[in-house]
């Protein structure tokens, strides 16, 4: 993995830019395809695996199985080679049926059990999976920082949490000599979509507003649903009437549309597949950034991996202009 390619962490801590998504490992993916998914991501140079205490948990059974599928693996590797990050602070439990729960109660819980799961004893990067309004900003980097001083995480991060918010949490820390929020992890990608169309008011998705903040504020940006969960090929093989009700209502716009029809041109033109193009659009961000990559398709995996290792940028601002005009 170049160095350029490097994301550098508070402290210098170097991980890749391209982070490994483990939603429905140990669920709708198998444990044996997971554990083949990750070794194959290792083997090209990526180090960021990206996972969460709720994962799956709208699944009967499935509550935990990404962790736990992440920690089966990760017992039989070198711990300090994997950069491991998780998520907790929900509840109730339930995908968009969901608040955030920041208490010092329910975080500990979340922990201890993200801990026995990924059977390990400390958490590289630890996500707030949502905000929680009833603490301040202060009290929750307090929090944190008991945790970081105890030694089971290196650094927190926060999830679906807006700009201001953090902005506020990191003044707090850098004013009381603590470690702030080390990234933010948002809805960030290519598809355009809001927090109505998810449904869910908890959800952050980059906007305008958000965009220009985070160009201010320099802190990274972990882009989840950074492939719009599939929407532009399903889109461009088969219309409107091809995707399910859900991608449907959160990524069929006319803006959308016509990004399909663009990038079905310049992946043409390019030689390039709608996959890499969706990653260096994050990569390439104005601020740091990292892409999020869904871990299902391994063919899909070493390209955008092969892609990645060139460290450079393969679009050019014309080609971008092109894309993202309205």
């Amino acid at each position: 993995m170049p160095d350029t390619n490097c994301l550098s962490l508070p402290g210098g801590v170097p991980v890749s830019k391209i982070a490994l998504g483990t939603m429905y490992f140990g669920s709708r993916i198998t444990r044996e395809q997971s554990e083949r998914l990750l070794d194959t991501f290792v083997s090209l140079g990526g180090n960021q695996i990206d996972t969460g205490r709720c994962y799956a948990d709208w699944i009967p059974g499935a509550a935990g199985a990404s962790e736990r599928a992440v920690g089966k693996w990760l017992s039989g590797r070198k711990r300090e080679s994997v950069f491991l990050g998780t998520k907790g602070g929900i509840k109730p439990r339930g995908y968009n049926a969901t608040r955030g729960d920041l208490s010092r109660e329910n975080l500990e819980k979340d922990l201890k059990v993200s801990l026995e799961a990924l059977q390990t004893d400390y958490i590289d990067l630890y996500w707030l999976h949502r905000d929680d309004l009833r603490f301040s900003a202060g009290e929750i980097v307090e929090q944190m920082n008991r945790w970081i001083r105890r030694g089971v995480i290196r650094y927190f991060g926060v999830s679906n949490w807006t700009s201001e918010r953090i902005k506020e949490a990191n003044e707090y820390a850098a004013a009381h000599g603590l470690q702030g929020a080390a990234a933010s992890q948002i809805q960030y990608g290519l598809g355009v979509c809001t927090t109505s169309d998810w449904g869910d008011p908890t959800i952050v998705c980059m906007d305008s507003s958000e965009y220009k903040a985070y160009e201010r504020l320099q802190i990274p940006v972990y882009g989840y649903s950074a492939q719009a969960e599939g929407y532009f090929p399903v889109y461009l093989k088969g219309g409107s009437e091809a995707l399910s009700p859900d991608i449907r209502k959160k990524y069929d716009t006319p803006v959308n549309r016509k990004r399909a029809d663009r990038l079905a041109q310049l992946a043409e033109k390019k030689k390039f597949s709608l996959s890499w193009i969706m990653a260096e659009y994050v990569l390439h961000s104005p601020f740091p950034a990292v892409f999020i990559m869904g871990g299902s398709n391994e063919a899909r995996m070493r390209e955008i991996m092969e892609m990645y290792n060139r460290g450079e940028k393969q679009l050019t601002e014309e080609d971008w202009k092109e894309i993202l005009r309205r």
